[in-house]
């Protein structure tokens, strides 16, 4: 857990500084260019305020600043400290380079004064009110063709930017490992609010060359720099074949490595290279793109580009390549797939994906989880006396780390490079199995002994709550793992749970994701249930983690479901008024509700609430509830209990459901009570199965539907005439059945 927040002295910010510095140059020392070695010598040589000062202004925004925005306590005047960091070349006068960060950051008053300036240079007039906003004055300044450094410089406050920039980023990048715009980690850390340290303290670097480093570095900067060029492409789409060849030089530039890390990086920037292209109808650029990327799924769109261009033989050539020799899972299915549906003697015409998902056994579930099907799929289970749990990827990322924790988090020679880290970061490029091979296949190994269960739960307990990157921890987390060890098959002395880990240890990143929505457990054995509600389709990463668990042993499969609607299910039908529309600030003034199955209703709930504030006079037109009426009327907490039990075991169902919940929740949550129920609109089911109609306002289907609705506005009876509309819609509904 996180410790105790704690004030932090005003020299925080340099020794943050000065700890990653330090943790750079003992770590890094092989990486650092001259460039990065001279800035460290300066540094160390600046006074204590110029350095303060300096780091200061690190962890600012932008890269300009103004001598007025730099007084701090601890440092004393900013004029001497700014001639020092000027002379050691940390900060400079303003170049035209610096310009735009100069504009983002100046107030109105200094560019006002700016153009009183202006004007006097130029002698005329430049049209600006000073009651004109900021960004209205800033269009007339960068419209008028003046020297504005010279004006700058005869501000009354000295402006200055920082220089050094990449170098700075370059060592912000060798002690994280990815671009970090400051050192607020390290803040987080000294006020209690971010762990670190928690697994190890003594680190090796993560590069361990210059050129390794620079490369990494390369990669990660231009992460970044392709986001903003899909930006960018958005607003220039027919830039887009100048804008992205200079990158295909790029890329040819980076060179390959032997690093698993940086040549899955190189990859998917690759990739990520072909799909802007291919988005911006530049196919033959994509496919020069998707070449340079190793492996899936830059595989699967090379395949598609040469067949809709008509390189069939190329296509069919490179089809068997990756059949031959795939490189995961998801890249054999859809070789396999794309071959047998436009190259083989008999070609299916459908994909395996859509063939599996059509012959997927079908299991009615009641339509009150409508939106949420895995939960109705787990009380069907659930009533056939099945412990049933939502694990999905979670539980086996959870069985990874805790099976393998100290190989991942503990070793001295674990890929955790620095105390902020919580993954380590050998797992996506399969350095994980390469680096621990030995250890790893003999823990596999004892995954299959009676100890199993006993040495998992002990890992469990003494682990439980360390922040991690891998898995997220959860009450009943052991209560699924258990049973795992427990009931798994073993043969040859080798648990069905072995090839499963041994997956995911040599390639995380293919084997981290797809597994199954839910965990069945039933008289000692297992099933993992993938559900897919109508309109859901079936994913290639979900197929194949399927497929590895029934390789494995396991009993896996897909459910599809099928929506029905129970002829004797209880409605309660609701209605309330409010002294306004939003949940969160305004209240209820009344409730109408009636508990309706089959048709008929068994029982009503009927009352005026005291909101405990003033109802609108519009409201009270609009309702008729004035505030004399509710002033005796009892508060929402008085009736709670009452309306929750009138509540309980139905389907909540009203006319624009999601307002009326949204009050009724937002009510029981101010009285601290839980509120959880199905919901029923009678707007979007009218829309459904009454299309065409000009209006669904309750009010208009009414007229529309001859229903009496004699007191329109107030709760009970809207709510009465609402249960009208629920019968017509359950007519239509159960007749479809």
């Amino acid at each position: 857990m996180a410790g105790p927040r704690q004030d932090l002295d005003p020299g925080y910010y340099l020794q943050h500084f000065n700890e990653l510095l330090q943790f750079v140059g003992t770590h890094y020392a092989q990486c650092l260019t001259t460039d990065e070695q001279q800035f460290l010598h300066d540094f160390a040589a600046l006074t204590e305020p110029a350095q303060q000062l300096l780091v200061r202004m690190l962890n600012r925004k932008g890269t300009v600043f103004a001598d007025t925005e730099l007084h701090y306590e601890e440092i004393g005047p900013p004029g001497p400290v700014l001639d020092e960091l000027s002379a050691a070349g940390f900060i400079s006068a303003l170049s035209g380079n610096e310009l735009a960060d100069f504009w983002l950051r100046l107030t109105k008053d200094t560019l006002w004064q700016l153009l009183q300036l202006a004007e006097a240079a130029t002698g005329e007039a430049s049209g600006a009110k000073k009651s004109q906003a900021k960004p209205e004055l800033l269009r007339v300044a960068l419209k008028l063709e003046v020297n504005w450094l010279s004006l700058i410089n005869q501000l009354p406050q000295r402006y200055v930017a920082l220089q050094r920039q990449p170098t700075l980023n370059y060592l912000y990048f060798l002690y994280f490992g990815r671009i970090e715009p400051n050192l607020s980690l390290f803040t987080l850390r000294d006020l209690g609010i971010r762990q670190s340290g928690q697994f190890k303290q003594q680190f090796k670097p993560r590069f361990t060359g210059l050129a390794q480093a620079r490369l990494a570095y390369a990669l990660a900067c231009a992460k970044q720099q392709l986001a903003e060029l899909a930006k960018q492409l958005k607003n220039q789409p027919e830039d887009a074949a100048m804008l992205l060849q200079p990158w295909l030089e790029h890329v040819q530039q980076w060179p390959q490595s032997d690093d698993n890390a940086l040549a899955l990086k190189r990859s998917e920037r690759c990739y990520s290279l072909g799909k802007l292209a291919e988005q911006y109808l530049l196919d033959e650029l994509a496919i020069a793109f998707y070449q340079h990327s190793n492996g899936f799924p830059a595989s699967e769109r090379l395949v598609r580009l040469y067949f809709s261009s008509g390189q069939l033989d190329k296509c069919q050539q490179y089809l068997q390549q990756l059949l031959d020799d795939p490189s995961c899972d998801e890249e054999w299915l859809f070789a396999d797939d794309f071959y047998q549906r436009k190259f083989a003697a008999s070609q299916q015409r459908r994909s395996v994906l859509t063939e599996l998902l059509r012959t997927a056994p079908l299991v009615g579930i009641d339509e009150l989880y409508l939106g949420k099907a895995e939960q109705g799929l787990m009380a069907h289970y659930a009533a056939k006396g099945y412990s049933v749990f939502h694990g999905e990827n979670n539980l086996w990322l959870a069985l990874f780390g805790l099976w393998f924790w100290h190989e991942l988090f503990e070793h001295e020679h674990s890929a955790l490079h620095n105390p902020f880290e919580r993954r380590p970061r050998n797992l996506s490029a399969g350095g994980f199995y390469q680096q621990f091979a030995q250890q790893i296949e003999q823990k596999l190994a004892q995954l299959a002994e009676p100890g199993a269960a006993t040495a998992l739960l002990n890992a469990l307990t003494a682990h439980y709550g360390k922040a991690n990157s891998l898995f997220y921890w959860h009450s009943d987390l052991a209560e699924q793992l258990l049973p795992l060890l427990q009931y798994a098959s073993v043969a040859n002395g080798q648990s069905a749970l072995a090839p499963i880990l041994r997956a995911m240890a040599q390639d995380f990143s293919r084997h981290s994701s797809g597994y199954p929505d839910l965990l069945l457990i039933k008289d000692d054995t297992l099933e993992f249930i993938e559900v897919k509600a109508p309109g859901d389709k079936i994913q290639r990463h979900q197929l194949a983690r399927l497929q590895a668990l029934k390789q494995a042993g396991f009993n896996a499969r897909i459910e599809k479901l099928q929506w029905i609607v129970d002829p004797n299910r209880v409605y309660v039908v609701l209605d309330v008024e409010t002294t306004g529309g939003k949940a969160g600030t305004d209240r209820i003034t009344e409730i109408g509700a009636l508990k309706v199955q089959a048709g008929e209703v068994l029982d009503t709930f009927s009352t005026l609430i005291n909101p405990q504030r003033h109802i609108p006079s519009f409201i009270s037109r609009l309702t008729g509830i004035s505030n004399s009426m509710v002033a005796d009327a009892p508060t929402f907490a008085d009736i709670a209990d009452k309306l929750a039990e009138f509540l309980q075991g139905a389907v909540f169902v009203a006319h624009n459901a999601k307002f009326d919940y949204g009050f009724i929740r937002s009510e029981f949550a101010r009285c601290e009570l839980p509120f959880d129920m199905p919901q029923l609109c009678t707007v979007v089911n009218m829309r459904r199965y009454y299309p065409g109609l000009k209006s669904y306002s309750l009010g208009n289907l009414c007229q529309q539907f001859d229903i009496p609705l004699t007191n329109h506005h107030r709760a009970l009876a809207d709510a009465t005439a609402t249960v009208e509309l629920l019968n017509m819609i359950n007519t239509r509904r159960t007749a479809n059945q």
